[in-house]
């Protein structure tokens, strides 16, 4: 066996056991307080609708994608967070292992893929990401972004693969709406780095980009329209969220002023511009493009939301640090194993403080939904009420609903009722002192 081929499988595994310290914890959570919202509203839409609202631009449905992964694991394991959890983890493992295949397209070299591979294994901001089913989207976002990027890499002069990264691109958006900075990216990609130039498979990108962000900013169902998703288009707005974005991603507080954003960018451009390669021109353009699409929103969407630009921002760092040493193999292990000192320490750190909080969060959701569980199962048609119950929103009712799984039940949340009925009226009455569960009336029949 080569050297390289050796010093890659050392790189693999090295990276596996640097990933499974991350994701063994993450495999024992439970649901987030957001999984049952998640599932319920796929569970009443059902997966056949789901999956044409994919190409259905126009419908503005909610994160399509998420029906395709919810949905074939509750009808195979029900509420059982564990296969849930092992599909998590899985596309995270896929997703270091294309972001490695991107980097090694891109630069040719195996110290920079082991650097980007590292980098985008676990950032400690992005916790949520492991422990928390309900950051889905972003995982997936990641993924098929990620698989387009690579098929067109790879493949561009192929027609098969054209349609493959059209659909992949498709999932992506359907995901998340941070993918469809992606299309840019492929744009990008054919201008500086395509010969001879491919055109076809970039511009359906774009318009399946235009249109998807049409819907979902002008459309009457739009996100946008949204709390959490509005959006303030002014320079004020820009800066503040990328002050917040960058100083989360990088483990600091330096980027106080929006001055210094616009020196970091003019000094990696000019970086660029002495350099003079054009995979490191391209690198820059997707790291200064990553966060366009959640830049503008009033409440700031960092954390796990930067996971996507996370692989813009790990491909600049490794490239950058790598590229002038291409003659030099020593020299770019040296530089990239610089890079992961300065952020690998950080990541470590506040994970380990973090991880403990994400666990703390999903307690009360579990405590709710293990009592559901353990009840008997109501007849068919049966009309259930819950007098009071420990959330503020419809948690509990989309627990009962997904644990029984019977679309002829009429389940009822007092605190959610426009107009109060009678409780007799009811075939079963439940209320919760705290979080502990009682049954008020009923149980003689289940």
């Amino acid at each position: 066996m080569r050297v390289g081929s050796w010093v890659r499988w050392i790189a693999a595994g090295g990276i596996a056991a640097y990933f499974w310290y991350f994701a063994h914890g993450a495999l024992w959570a439970h649901f987030a307080i957001d999984d049952p919202m998640n599932l319920g509203v796929y569970w009443r839409r059902g997966l056949g609708t789901s999956v044409a609202d994919v190409a259905m631009l126009w419908r503005a449905s909610y994160r399509p994608m998420g029906a395709v992964f919810y949905l074939p694991i509750y009808h195979a394991f029900g509420m059982n967070p564990l296969p849930y959890r092992v599909a998590v983890v899985a596309l995270l493992a896929a997703n270091i292992f294309l972001s490695w295949r991107i980097s090694m397209l891109l630069t040719k070299s195996t110290a920079a893929a082991t650097l980007t591979a590292v980098l985008v294994c676990a950032h400690a901001s992005m916790g949520s990401i492991y422990y928390n089913t309900s950051m889905i989207y972003d995982v997936l976002a990641f993924f098929f972004t990620a698989l387009m990027l690579w098929m067109y890499m790879r493949w561009r002069d192929s027609r098969i693969a054209g349609v493959l990264v059209v659909l992949a691109y498709l999932a992506a958006v359907n995901s998340k709406e941070i993918a469809v900075v992606g299309a840019a990216w492929v744009v990008a990609y054919e201008v500086l780095l395509g010969r001879p130039r491919r055109w076809v498979v970039p511009a359906a990108l774009t318009a399946i980009g235009i249109a998807f962000t049409a819907s979902r900013a002008l459309g009457p169902n739009s996100l946008s329209k949204q709390d959490g998703y509005q959006l303030q288009i002014t320079a004020h707005r820009f800066f503040l969220n990328a002050r917040i974005y960058w100083n989360d991603l990088f483990y600091t507080e330096w980027f106080v002023t929006s001055r210094r954003i616009v020196i970091v960018w003019a000094l990696t451009a000019i970086f660029c511009a002495i350099v003079r390669r054009r995979e490191l021109w391209w690198a820059w353009f997707a790291m200064s493009t990553c966060m366009l699409p959640v830049i503008f929103t009033v409440q700031p969407r960092n954390g796990g939301s930067l996971y996507l630009p996370l692989l813009a921002v790990a491909l600049w760092m490794a490239t950058a640090a790598t590229v002038l040493f291409e003659r030099w193999p020593i020299r770019q292990w040296a530089a990239a194993a610089l890079v992961g000192l300065l952020m690998v320490p950080g990541t470590l750190h506040y994970w380990n403080e973090r991880a403990p909080l994400l666990l703390g969060g999903q307690e009360l959701t579990w405590t709710v939904l293990t009592q559901i569980r353990d009840l008997p199962r109501p007849a068919p048609g049966s009309r259930v009420l819950f007098l009071r119950n420990p959330f503020p929103d419809w948690d509990t009712y989309f627990m009962a609903t997904l644990l029984w799984n019977d679309h002829t039940l009429d389940v009822r949340l007092a605190n959610h009722m426009d107009t109060p009925e009678d409780p007799q009226r009811f075939d079963w009455v439940l209320d919760f002192e705290g979080s502990r569960l009682k049954v008020v009336k009923g149980v003689g029949s289940w």
